[in-house]
């Protein structure tokens, strides 16, 4: 999956459109692998929707295929 790509992803699961993501630590990425994060296996970082708005979020694998994301608003 590229970046455009996951971007899109997360586009479609905060419902909003995601304009930047960044670290957990609010860095610049580079790659998804700079939001691999090995447990619980899956991704995670900051991201800005359209609006200006940044959320935290997470998402990781369960039971096989199903993936979880969760996001949390950080400042509006």
């Amino acid at each position: 999956m590229s970046l455009d790509e996951f971007q899109q992803d997360l586009s479609k699961r905060i419902g909003k459109r995601v304009i930047e993501i960044f670290t957990r630590d609010g860095e610049p990425i580079q790659g998804l692998t700079d939001l691999y994060q090995p447990s619980p296996a899956g991704f995670a970082g900051q991201l800005i929707v359209v609006n200006g708005s940044r959320y935290s979020w997470e998402l990781w694998q369960e039971a096989g295929e199903m993936w979880n994301f969760q996001s949390t608003l950080i400042s509006s």
